[in-house]
């Protein structure tokens, strides 16, 4: 299956690309696992490759986000936690390197606010980098 119109779901909501994430930031790591591989006597490497694939993915939101729209984007992936204190979720990304979208459990690492400013009483937003890990 190649690209669908949504590069990221969180449960049942999809994040708008035009909205949320800023045109040049998606970035899709496949992180391939080893488990108990080692260097022999000659230095070759002898690798055990699981079959278990980890996905990083990290954008940014774009600029000048207000806080209303920030809210939007995350109340809507705080709703699909399956467990919140982990903030984790079942999530759904499009892999580059697989031309294609994988679901896995994932978590979101702390998030760091950085605020542009405060104009009309309404909050603006630096751009907000957002990761998602699978387990």
């Amino acid at each position: 299956m190649a690209y669908q119109g949504y590069l990221i779901k969180v449960g049942d909501y999809v994040i708008s690309g035009k909205k949320f994430i800023r045109a040049d930031s998606y970035s899709a790591t496949l992180i391939t696992q080893d488990l108990d591989s080692y260097r022999d006597a000659n230095g070759v490497l002898h690798r055990n490759a699981l079959t278990h694939k980890v996905n990083k993915i990290e954008f940014e939101t774009p600029a000048m986000l207000t806080n209303k729209q920030m809210e939007e984007l995350l109340s809507n992936i705080r709703r699909n936690y399956t467990n919140e204190s982990e903030k984790r979720a079942s999530v759904t990304v499009y892999v580059p390197e697989l031309n294609d979208y994988m679901t896995q459990d994932m978590y979101i690492p702390d998030l760091q606010f950085s605020m542009y400013g405060v104009f009309n009483n309404v909050i603006r937003y630096n751009p907000l980098r957002i990761a998602f890990i699978a387990y």
